[in-house]
């Protein structure tokens, strides 16, 4: 997935399920959706083998950010990756040209919210988050030039926060939905399932949404489109496009949930990543691989 750009009104493109899609384009907005092509995409210890430092996890890291750089014609900077740390208050921070220039590396700047957003005012950089089935929701106001993203896990989403990214950019920015288009990363499909009930889940609002399926006393099935089709409301938006990429059962993502029940476990062990940026084309020349 490379740009918010569409040219045939159709349902559904390959893996992505486009629900609604207006003739506003973004040429300058890119998303990455990566699954494993390009290795793990972030520093935890279980992710890479036992005998390797965290120095030597975050020099991988590195070069794995680097090989989507290539990859995407060097339009972001791969040392410019940011992502908050999500505290759960449902807070939207901005990423700002002082916050980008804080560190060499962007991964070591510390931001503590659960949205964070990107503008075109600081072209080359990434905000975005690893994920392993998660949900990752990326709502932009095009005409603005404003990118809010958050890592909505199963909490999270019971919590409402898509909306609340939705929300951000209406309070922040006065952004109108005709004017804000969703695009939603690959995730776990409705292979997900829990033995019960999940903790972690009101009653109530996944009933409501027919999101959590139960087929028999111990199996549970998930399935987030659901959910979040029912909170977002796709007719209100200027573009609404979901990955419809199960990362469970694909050969070409990482999976907690496929990692945990014994599915390919090593080769399913990582993390994927789902973001957006603004180009910056000329970086091309200045980057140092």
């Amino acid at each position: 997935m490379r740009n918010f750009n569409f040219s045939d009104n159709v349902l559904q493109i390959g893996n992505y399920k486009i629900y609604k899609k207006s003739l506003i384009n973004a040429d300058n907005l890119g998303i990455i959706d990566v699954g494993n092509k390009y290795g793990c995409m972030n520093t935890m210890k279980a992710c890479y083998p036992e005998e390797m430092s965290n120095e030597e996890r975050r020099l991988a890291f590195l070069e794995h950010r680097k090989l989507v750089s290539a990859a995407y014609d060097y339009e972001f900077n791969p040392y410019k990756f940011y992502m908050p740390t999500q505290n759960g208050e449902g807070k939207a921070v901005e990423l700002t040209r002082e916050m980008v220039e804080a560190y060499d590396d962007g991964w070591k700047l510390d931001i503590p919210g659960d949205i964070l957003v990107v503008t075109d005012k600081t072209p080359g950089v990434v905000a975005g988050f690893p994920v392993a089935d998660c949900v990752e929701i990326i709502a932009s106001d095009l005409k603005q030039g404003i990118t809010a993203t958050a890592h909505c896990n199963n909490k999270k989403l019971n919590e409402k926060l898509p909306q609340r990214i939705v929300e951000a950019l209406q309070s922040m920015y006065n952004s109108k939905l005709e004017n804000i288009s969703i695009y939603i990363g690959a995730h776990a499909g409705d292979s997900y399932t829990y033995n019960n009930w999940p903790d972690w889940a009101t009653e109530e609002f996944w009933k409501e949404t027919g999101a959590i399926k139960e087929e028999r006393k111990d199996l549970f099935r998930i399935n987030h489109d659901l959910a979040l089709l029912h909170m977002l409301e796709p007719e209100k938006f200027a573009t609404f496009v979901i990955n419809a990429t199960d990362t469970i059962t694909s050969s070409n993502h990482y999976s907690n949930h496929a990692y945990n029940h014994g599915k390919g476990q090593k080769e399913k062990e990582g993390r994927n990543f789902v973001g957006a940026y603004y180009k910056k084309k000329e970086y091309s020349v200045k980057l140092k691989l």
